[in-house]
């Protein structure tokens, strides 16, 4: 479809979701791990995790993830017009805003799923043409929300058992500080194999930009070409959202680990791979901070050291309030447009 046919409010969806492509990317703290154990230089980090992210981006683009959230969560008889398409970008937007300058710790893909549910509630009730309680689809709904609270029980279970292995069969039997040092230095190399595994798999699974995408793909206004090449641009956004603006997030949270050892951030980061691999595979949108901070904890628990249950017990009441919060925004900004008869 050639750019001058399309509208103006399809344009900016397009526009909105290649800056929400860059907003992933600049916010994406995995290679924390490694420019904190030294292994390459920060420039260099920043741009080999930068090319996985959208390299995992554009070639999961054309289903999994983006068809789960710009298709499958809704019913048979519904797809999202523009204007659905955004208030969902405009509500997980603001709700993700109002958390940050709040100090709050929330998750976007929680907001973009509570936004969508939000929208389609209101759009089947006051259209009058979907009913409400066949405008989803139920069984991938609750799928996704399932493997919200799965994906981080399974990063803890999985951190523990895989250190608990690796520290009873290699890391015990280590003699001496020298042996140690040397065995760690070796870890690091493995450390960086982990590290792009984990950002391929990160931005397979980032499906708020390519969702839009993808609903403007089912709903007619983009052909499937003008589809790739967008998804295309999405992922190089990303790509410079990490070597513009993750710098900041990774040379703070870096500067934090220089205490730990490789061979702790290879357990953490080929952990949180594993579960975003499997979750993109079945299609699945889940949170990839909630699911790292799951694999900490697991890390902690393997090692005795000290949890803070009150924070995470915080954190926990964020995640889960995020949802309806977002769905119930989502709907008055919705209600909003279709007091002017934009629906």
């Amino acid at each position: 479809m050639a750019v001058n046919t399309l509208s103006i409010l399809v344009i900016v969806l397009i526009i909105l979701a290649i800056a929400l492509a860059f907003s992933i990317g600049a916010n994406d703290e995995t290679l924390s791990t490694l420019v904190g154990a030294g292994v390459l230089k920060f420039s260099l980090a920043l741009l080999i995790g930068g090319i996985a992210v959208g390299a995992g981006m554009f070639s999961f683009s054309f289903a999994f993830v983006a068809k789960t959230v710009g298709a499958d969560l809704l019913g048979e008889a519904l797809v999202y017009t523009d204007f659905m398409l955004l208030t969902v970008l405009i509500s997980s937007i603001l709700w993700l805003i109002i958390g940050s300058f709040a100090g709050i710790p929330l998750s976007s893909t929680h907001s973009l799923v509570g936004s969508i549910v939000g929208v389609v509630f209101v759009y089947s009730f006051t259209q009058g043409v979907v009913n409400p309680a066949t405008a989803f689809n139920w069984a991938k709904l609750n799928n996704v929300i399932l493997g919200w609270f799965l994906s981080p029980a399974f990063g803890l279970i999985i951190t523990f058992s895989l250190f608990r292995i690796l520290a009873k069969t290699y890391l015990s039997r280590l003699k001496g500080l020298n042996q140690i040092e040397r065995s760690e230095k070796y870890f690091k190399w493995f450390l960086l194999v982990a590290v792009i595994f984990a950002e391929i798999w990160v931005g397979a699974n980032s499906g708020e930009a390519l969702g839009i995408l993808y609903g403007l793909l089912d709903n007619g206004s983009l052909n499937f070409e003008s589809y790739l090449l967008f998804a295309f641009f999405c992922g190089i956004s990303s790509c410079f959202g990490i070597y513009i603006a993750a710098r900041f997030v990774v040379r703070n949270l870096a500067s934090q680990m220089i205490n730990s050892r490789p061979s702790e951030g290879l357990i953490t980061q080929l952990s949180s791979a594993l579960i975003l691999m499997i979750a993109t595979l079945l299609s699945l949108p889940i949170s990839h901070s909630h699911v790292i901070v799951f694999c900490i904890i697991g890390m902690s628990l393997a090692q005795k050291k000290e949890i803070d249950y009150k924070g995470l017990g915080k954190m926990a009441m964020y995640w889960i309030l995020t949802f309806p919060i977002a769905a119930i925004v989502a709907g008055f900004i919705y209600l909003g447009f279709n007091s002017f008869g934009l629906t």
